[in-house]
């Protein structure tokens, strides 16, 4: 790759965009040293100011660590998308549906592997959620985060280190956001008995090894949490004031 030198301003951008496109594309990999700032300006034929910005910028978006021997690749850690959830819960109510949608997506083929992949020590460790949830309930309690810790630990037991941390950074940004549904969702006893219900189907049914089971078992139990946000939604939206009467311009 050749850069020319008379856009100075585009140059560390347009660097940092090149840099980035061959790690994504996985022919720089973790752990690899980039070439020294002077060489890499050389290969680039760009000033060193350009590169040390580029990589400055690549640093910031978790691509590279700057060390006292050089640029390294890192490991990418998900952080970017945790950020991408933050912002997407903080923007608007309604966008608490579409990360249950997700949810749901993530959680129902986590469940798929789990039950070929779950172990006598991860069945125990469920009931044991499972137990902590229906005894704050019975004891008028908040259960959210024993009920957090249960849905984290089935898709922890499909075994899959990436499908852990994405549902992890969608459990993070749905925190905020969705708690207090949940809590209200919970208190209310019809409810909070059939997710209970739901809890101990999931471990018999993982239990059995019957991945097609357990996933529509955890399709029912968040289409009940999405129809539950979606009417406290419609109920927010109707008591909203709207301006009537307004004299038309």
């Amino acid at each position: 790759m050749q850069l020319k030198r008379s856009d100075e301003i585009a140059v560390p951008k347009r660097v940092a965009g090149y840099l980035r496109t061959r790690i994504e594309a996985g022919e720089l990999r973790p752990g690899d040293r980039l070439l020294p700032e002077r060489k890499l300006a050389e290969h680039l034929n760009v000033s060193r100011t350009a590169v040390r910005e580029a990589l400055a910028e690549l640093s910031g978006g978790a691509y590279v660590e700057l060390t006292p021997q050089g640029a390294v690749v890192r490991e990418r850690d998900l952080s970017h998308v945790a950020h991408v959830f933050r912002t997407i819960a903080a923007s608007k109510h309604s966008d608490v549906l579409h990360l249950l949608e997700t949810r749901e997506i993530v959680e129902t083929q986590a469940a798929r592997l789990a039950a070929l992949r779950i172990g006598e020590a991860d069945l125990q460790r469920l009931r044991t959620f499972a137990q902590e949830i229906q005894n704050a309930l019975l004891a008028g309690h908040d259960a959210s985060d024993a009920d957090t810790n249960f849905h984290l630990l089935v898709v922890d037991c499909a075994k899959n280190p990436i499908l852990s941390k994405v549902f992890a950074v969608l459990d993070d940004a749905m925190r905020s956001l969705y708690r207090p549904t949940r809590s209200e969702m919970l208190s209310e006893p019809e409810l909070s008995a059939a997710f209970l219900g739901e809890h101990w189907a999931l471990i018999n049914a993982l239990s059995d090894r019957d991945g097609e089971r357990a996933a529509a078992i955890l399709t029912d139990h968040i289409g009940r949490a999405l129809a539950f946000a979606r009417r406290r939604l419609q109920e927010e939206l109707d008591a909203e004031p709207h301006d009537r009467g307004r004299a038309s311009p």
